[in-house]
């Protein structure tokens, strides 16, 4: 009976243990739809991007560009009453991406079509990246919320892409 008693405490230690968890672990990311290692290096890495997304300088980057018409990204952005950073926390979707082509190279980290709201992440090679150089893994985030917003690519090429956002998105805010 004793085994019984303890058995039946546990659900109630257990239900707050677990939303800690699911809070430390940034379950408040909603639109992060991966899971385990790399749900959390993405929910990081979006944090960041958007810590960074505050900054005067690298909110330049959506002057930088423009959408497939020619109108800057800020002027997009504007146009739906958004920040850069609730933009990307609110109206940016971040979906498993390994069954589909490009991950299966190895080369992608990430990938989406101008306009679209949803990002596909390679999630190992994401969860990589971001535990070398979470900078970097951020400045993709960065670079992919770009495209979202209509930015086309080739011209301008990938590289030139993120090397400007690593440019320009070099500092961070303060966390909230």
């Amino acid at each position: 009976m004793r085994g019984f008693r303890a058995w039946k405490r546990v659900p109630c230690i257990a239900g707050p243990v677990a939303a800690l968890v699911a809070v430390a672990a940034g379950a408040d990311a909603p639109n992060v739809r991966l899971t385990g290692v790399p749900g959390m290096a993405v929910r990081q890495a979006v944090e960041g991007a958007s810590l960074r997304l505050e900054t005067p300088s690298c909110r330049q980057v959506l002057t930088d560009f423009q959408d497939l018409s020619g109108r800057p990204l800020r002027v997009v952005l504007d146009e739906l009453g958004e920040t850069p950073a609730s933009y990307l926390r609110g109206l940016v979707f971040f979906y498993d991406g390994a069954s589909r082509h490009r991950c299966a190279s190895g080369d992608t980290l990430a990938s989406t079509s101008p306009g679209s709201r949803v990002v596909y992440v390679c999630p190992l090679q994401f969860s990589e990246v971001y535990r070398r150089d979470a900078r970097l893994a951020e400045a993709l985030i960065i670079h992919e919320t770009l495209h979202s917003l209509g930015l086309g690519e080739n011209p301008p090429a990938s590289i030139e892409i993120t090397q400007r956002v690593l440019a320009r998105c070099s500092e961070r805010a303060a966390m909230r």
